[in-house]
């Protein structure tokens, strides 16, 4: 009798030793990010600085948030987010002038069907006067590659997702029609410049999300983003999978009108919710086939995210590589894109 209980003793202390190894082995690989309550600044500073080949004739430098823990085997999703005209001054200026740090939050990574993702924030060298555009499309993907050569054991290369905000969002649309095997996703945020049907069956693949304003000072809304989102329902092969968010008066993730309704980029700091959880005011979301989506807290564009992939396996260099640099139209956008960066100076020194 005696044998039998001490022979359930040892196996119920054996069954509780490799528990507390699996529970150990998981807290070890599963990294602890900051809530947002501990401020912008504590998480810009989960952020990593980094500078890709050059590549095209430019070294494009770059800052990221990976989620990877300790012994941790997780495949994880790359979001891409690229800066508007005035964000660039410095190497880490598109960190430090940026609020997609809350992106790296607890509460965001946790909504990620993994549990995180990372998060990338390129740099067009502004201080050089170099702006978005064709002549960067090449840099800009060897800093996809050197994320994928550097953390490619924990990127899952079906999930890499790209959007941005203003000239940011021009860059996007340029990227994937450059590229389309690349990105599962895009989220074009108040895209300047103009996509054609064409560009749009390039890029049929992937999953749009526009986010535009009614009330655009730079952009028409009629004008521009109407016929452009319905070229994507028209071409895009799976419209069940693109968005169109309308807002009217943009306001800020804790309230407060921003600063004009060309400012769309705080819509997506807190995955298109306020700051504490409630719907996104002014703003209607419809999908490819006409269908209106209800975002309410914690779904927002992060479950789109979770639930589209695409086939890339990851192999350097092989994007489609649709690259059409066209001389004219770069220096036609750096006259433009010096006048708009003089327009966010303005802004900023009268606080408009």
């Amino acid at each position: 009798m005696k044998s039998v209980t001490k022979f359930i003793a040892v196996s119920l202390s054996l069954i509780l030793l490799f528990s507390l190894f699996v529970v150990s082995v998981s807290a070890a690989g599963k990294k602890a990010a900051l809530p947002t309550s501990a401020g912008i600044s504590a998480l810009r500073d989960q952020f990593e600085k980094d500078v890709a080949p050059k590549v095209g004739g430019y070294a494009l430098d770059y800052c990221y948030y990976s989620p990877v823990g300790t012994n941790d085997n997780t495949k994880y999703p790359l979001v891409i987010f690229l800066h508007g005209i005035g964000h660039a001054d410095y190497v880490g200026a598109q960190l430090a002038d940026s609020d997609m740090p809350y992106w790296a939050s607890s509460e965001l990574q946790s909504r990620f069907s993994e549990g995180g993702a990372f998060i990338l924030l390129p740099r067009a060298p502004e201080n050089k006067l170099v702006y978005w555009s064709d002549s960067l499309l090449e840099s800009l993907r060897a800093v996809i590659d050197d994320m994928i050569k550097k953390h490619g054991d924990n990127i899952d290369t079906s999930k890499i997702f790209i959007g941005g905000s203003s000239a940011g969002a021009e860059m996007t649309w340029r990227m994937i029609v450059a590229f389309p095997e690349y990105f599962a996703g895009a989220f074009p945020i108040a895209a300047t410049g103009s996509v054609t049907a064409a560009n749009v069956r390039t890029c049929s693949d992937v999953a749009i999300w526009m986010i535009a304003s009614t009330k655009d000072p730079v952009i028409s809304y009629i004008a521009t983003t109407q016929p452009l989102w319905n070229n994507v329902c028209q071409y895009n092969k799976h419209p069940e999978n693109c968005r169109l968010t309308s807002l009217t008066n943009v306001v800020e993730p804790a309230g407060g009108s921003a600063s004009d309704n060309h400012h769309m980029a705080k819509v997506v700091t807190y995955d298109l919710h306020m700051l504490n959880g409630s719907t996104y005011p002014n703003a209607t979301t419809i999908d490819g086939n006409g269908n209106t989506i209800s975002l309410v807290s914690p779904n927002g564009m992060i479950k789109w995210m979770n639930g589209i992939r695409s086939a890339y396996g990851g192999s350097s260099g092989s994007g489609s590589g649709n690259v059409n640099v066209n001389v004219i139209s770069d220096m036609l956008n750096m006259i433009r894109n010096l006048f708009l960066k003089i327009v966010n100076i303005f802004q900023r020194l009268f606080g408009l």
